[in-house]
């Protein structure tokens, strides 16, 4: 048995949860963690929040201020970004894309809505011109070419997850609306304003602070016969871990999948998903987490239930056993979710990659062990 010492600190009726977070550090453990955290809110208090291994290849150990790049996850706190938006007016769900974005209207989109796009409704999940990764870097060209391509299906007759495509879509929804960057608009109406420590591009000075990811040992599993326009998803371009490590791509603003953040971070996002806390009304909660599509995703290959740019928990749980439960999830097995009727909010961060793009064993053994506790006590 290896020798891991946990640092953090956490509430005693919680002390299954952290044996389920060292575990994962052992080599019996599908994917054995190399430096991870956790941070659970209960209630509105904060009662787990640990870490623990290290954070590269010199290494350096994981402290509680450690950030990483989280891939999808991003998706759901670009979500919180839009479901505030909503809240203040500016924006609508049922919205028609043209309305903030009139060169979106090319090649007969003009009659899809904000909400197509945030439940990956649109027929929008790719490129449809051949792309190289680095070209995600720009951004301004990345819309141009989104905004004058057609659909790959009528809106709201299919699903198919966005995995790159989704965040600027939504970027530039917001920042034709705000004026600002989905970054900037993080930072100064959201972030600053509650001490989260979340990046949609990181700036430089931050990135002493960043975990290098570990790529998995093999390529994830996909569902067999995709159709193709649900590949291209996936392999224009084809994304790769270590395009993640360079000082351009930390920087730049990728709000699909290069948030930079803690577990703590995550967790604290999502508490803000509470309507204790503030920042959201009951009936703007009650739109972002209404489920817009229980199909087959044609790229995941599963029932997901989509909301506002979040996953609900359904035939599929994610999150738990509690129906309402939502969240997201990140390549390489990250994930933050809130649960509303416990009032649970849930961060979990780590740099050896999964290969599994839904249900990656260490999260489901913290989920499983968050909920026994509660049983329990």
């Amino acid at each position: 048995m290896s020798i891991i010492e946990i640092h953090g600190t956490w509430e005693p009726e919680f002390n299954s949860v952290v044996t389920a977070f060292k575990a994962n550090f052992e080599p019996q453990c599908p994917v054995p963690e190399q430096g991870a955290a956790f941070t659970l809110f209960y209630q509105g208090q904060r009662v787990v929040d640990v870490y623990a291994g290290t954070r590269n290849a010199a290494q350096e150990p994981w402290q509680h201020d450690t950030l990483i790049n989280v891939f999808s996850t991003t998706k759901g706190v670009a979500a919180l970004c839009v479901a505030h938006l909503v809240q203040h007016g500016r924006l609508d769900y049922p919205d028609l894309v043209t309305k903030y974005w009139p060169e979106f209207a090319a090649n007969g989109k003009q009659d899809i809505t904000v909400a197509h796009i945030l439940s990956h409704q649109a027929g929008l999940n790719a490129f449809q011109a051949p792309m190289k990764v680095e070209e995600l870097l720009d951004w301004d060209a990345c819309c141009a070419k989104l905004a004058a391509q057609p659909a790959f299906f009528a809106a709201g007759t299919r699903t198919c997850y966005q995995a790159v495509t989704f965040g600027f879509l939504v970027g530039e929804i917001v920042r034709r609306v705000t004026g600002m960057t989905i970054g900037e608009y993080l930072k100064h109406e959201i972030c600053l304003a509650n001490g989260i420590d979340f990046h949609i591009g990181l700036p430089k000075s931050e990135h002493d602070r960043v975990a290098d990811l570990l790529s998995p040992t093999r390529a994830p599993f996909m569902p067999k016969d995709l159709a193709p326009y649900a590949l291209l998803g996936m392999t224009n371009p084809p994304l790769r871990a270590d395009f993640m490590l360079n000082s351009q791509t930390r920087s730049a603003e990728l709000p699909a999948v290069n948030g930079h953040g803690s577990a703590e971070a995550i967790a604290s996002l999502y508490e803000l998903y509470s309507p204790q806390s503030g920042l959201l009304s009951e009936e703007t909660l009650k739109q972002t987490t209404g489920v817009q599509s229980t199909r087959v995703d044609d790229l995941i290959g599963l029932p997901v239930h989509w909301a506002m740019g979040l996953v609900v928990n359904g035939l599929v749980n994610t999150y738990g056993h509690e129906p309402s439960t939502f969240g997201h999830s990140g390549w390489g097995g990250s994930f933050g979710c809130h649960d509303p009727v416990n009032r649970l909010s849930m961060g979990y961060v780590c740099n050896q990659m999964s290969p599994d793009l839904v249900g990656d064993a260490r999260s489901q053994s913290l989920l499983t062990q968050v909920y026994a506790s509660l049983n329990s006590n």
